[in-house]
């Protein structure tokens, strides 16, 4: 029989896992508790992780303040995010690129009318030009690459 979690420790947990990866988790990234664990849960990971009130915008706002917020206050919410008194500077560890959802679907139509088509998963991640597709996941919020292609294209 499996271990049973709650739902606030699961919760917690994949909030700390973002803030220690510093982008939102995926499945993938979850060892105790398991994601197998997370899916029985929440059905869905997407689910999961709005449980968690886990966001790329607040998460990025997160890594690069130097108070950095309690793993609570990841879930600000959007206007609170908007009006933030302070500039906020990026800045990427060295050696690592920064994007933002805007940067990385021009990049990614750049590359589909460069091609005239769709390019695969291993197109992506083979072309040193673009983001990896893990982080195309990252910023779309899924963990299917079809849906970053919905979404783009449904604005052409």
């Amino acid at each position: 029989m499996g271990k049973y979690y709650e739902k606030k420790m699961l919760i917690e947990q994949l909030q700390k896992k973002a803030v220690e990866l510093g982008r939102i988790p995926g499945p993938e990234d979850m060892i105790d508790p398991p994601a197998k664990a997370y899916l029985g849960f929440f059905k869905k990971w997407e689910k999961a992780v709005k449980a968690a009130g886990i966001s790329a915008s607040a998460l990025n706002l997160t890594l690069v303040r130097e108070d950095a917020p309690v793993v609570s206050e990841i879930a600000e919410p959007a206007e609170a995010v908007a009006n933030d008194p302070e500039p906020v500077e990026e800045t990427a560890p060295q050696g690592r690129r920064r994007y933002s959802k805007s940067i990385i679907t021009q990049m990614l139509l750049d590359e589909f009318k460069r091609l005239g088509k769709k390019p695969t998963r291993k197109e992506i991640d083979a072309n040193k030009n673009l983001p990896t597709v893990s982080t195309c996941l990252n910023y779309f919020g899924t963990t299917r690459i079809g849906d970053v292609w919905d979404e783009i294209l449904k604005d052409l």
